[in-house]
């Protein structure tokens, strides 16, 4: 409806998801800083009740570049969820159980997400995108009411590192950290740090890009959330260009992947947790390493698939495999920062990852082009009068989606390599928020 109703193509729609993402990554810095020090809530509550407005306002756009300002003002105030939900998940769990509980709230993204593509794309074809991006304004101001009303803001260290409540006086490990010691790491002295809560927004990016294990899931998680932004711009047009379905037909099946994906969230988290407590104690990174490679694997074949009946199946898998990544990468982030540095060092991940998702749907879209000429057969059954963007569709996208999932199997090999360093990452990072409540209580 978009290419119809300002005349534009794959590189255009892709840059209405890049322009979102990429002023999220510039706004993301400040807003992990004021993370650190300021009430997460209430940050939350006021982007929210922002992130509303600015979905309803591009809803009324009347050319391509007003809706481009519109996703401009989107993305920053985008930028203050990660860092204050990262920093709060810290501090209301504790660390015996982030993976599986970062399951459950990664679960609400996928839902959220699988509901939004589905009502926006069928009321897109029912009714017009006004309709459908007007539609969703509404939940966002309702979850800004919800969080003023429901959710209260946690003390600083309430959870403290990895099971420590160290404010509450008590210093026994738990199951995590006992196997983490058991497993004789040793920190980096140069990643041992005090007063980690007084450094400066440049000082505390420098640190958290010197702790091994941390560049290794910034990268994992630059490539994974690159790959998860060309099919979520792209995966619908694909769907119908590849088996001549029709849009509302294609938005119905993004119900089945995100099932697929949501099993695997809120699988991995608890899987994880569970293996370090049996004597696997690096087994977040190792679950969300295999998790990537396994996405790889099997996407290839769902993509290659003849027919939609034995390609949604196979996608399904490959969504959970996807979705698996995430809990146990991200409860792993937590393990090897200093507690005070929870959000900021969410934001530096968030920076990378955000610059290599925002270039992602035009290098999908671009890509799409370069690669339109159809194979031998591709396009029979397809209408192209029913799809503007048939030239770019179909084979296009196939061959994108294909040559992309390199970047998983890169992301796979990182993670596995980081098992060492993320055991030594976790002793430093304990050590660290020790030396900061014994200088902070005196």
């Amino acid at each position: 409806p978009l290419e119809r109703a300002f005349r534009i193509g794959n590189p255009q729609i892709g840059l209405l998801v890049t322009v979102t993402t990429l002023v999220g990554c510039v706004a993301t810095l400040p807003f992990g800083s004021l993370s650190d020090r300021y009430s997460r809530t209430r940050q939350l509550q006021i982007v929210v009740a922002l992130w509303a407005v600015a979905t309803a306002v591009s809803a009324f756009s009347v050319s391509f570049p007003m809706l481009l300002v519109t996703r401009l003002a989107l993305g920053g105030v985008i930028a203050a969820a990660g860092p204050a939900i990262a920093s709060l998940m810290g501090d209301l769990f504790p660390g015996d159980e982030r993976g599986r509980l970062y399951g459950f709230v990664l679960s609400g993204e996928l839902v959220g997400a699988g509901v939004g593509i589905l009502v926006a794309g069928g009321l897109s074809a029912l009714t017009s995108w006004r309709v459908a991006l007007g539609v969703l304004a509404v939940p966002a101001a309702m979850l800004a009411w919800a969080i003023r009303r429901y959710l209260p803001e946690p003390a600083r260290g309430a959870q403290a590192h990895l099971g420590w409540r160290l404010e509450a006086g008590l210093d026994e490990p738990s199951n995590v950290e006992r196997m983490v010691e058991k497993a004789g790491a040793r920190p980096d002295p140069g990643t041992v740090i005090a007063r980690a809560s007084e450094l400066g927004l440049w000082d505390a990016a420098r640190y958290v890009l010197r702790v091994r294990t941390n560049v290794a899931l910034i990268v994992a998680s630059g490539f994974g959330y690159f790959f998860l932004a060309g099919m979520e711009t792209f995966a619908e047009l694909y769907l119908r260009e590849r088996y001549g379905i029709s849009q509302a037909l294609a938005s119905a099946l993004f119900i089945f992947v995100a099932a697929g994906a949501l099993a695997g969230v809120l699988a991995s988290g608890h899987a994880a947790d569970s293996l370090i407590t049996r004597g696997r104690p690096s087994a977040r990174v190792a679950v969300a390493a295999v998790a990537y490679g396994v996405t790889a694997l099997v996407f290839l074949p769902g993509a290659l698939s003849p027919t939609l009946a034995a390609a949604v199946p196979i996608l399904m898998v490959a969504a959970a495999a996807l979705g698996a990544t995430n809990p146990p990468a991200n409860a792993a982030r937590l393990d090897i920062m200093p507690s005070h540095l929870w959000g900021r060092a969410e934001a530096v991940r968030t920076v990378f990852q955000q610059a290599l998702q925002g270039f992602a749907p035009v290098l999908f879209g671009l890509m799409s082009v370069a690669f339109g000429a159809p194979a031998a057969g591709f396009g029979a059954g397809v209408d192209a009068a029913h799809s503007p963007a048939s030239a770019a569709g179909g084979h296009g996208l196939e061959m994108a989606f294909i040559v992309m999932t390199a970047p998983l199997l890169v992301s796979g090999a990182v993670l596995w390599a980081s098992r060492s360093s993320y055991l030594r990452d976790v002793v430093a990072a304990r050590r660290s928020d020790e030396l900061d409540a014994t200088e902070s209580s005196a």
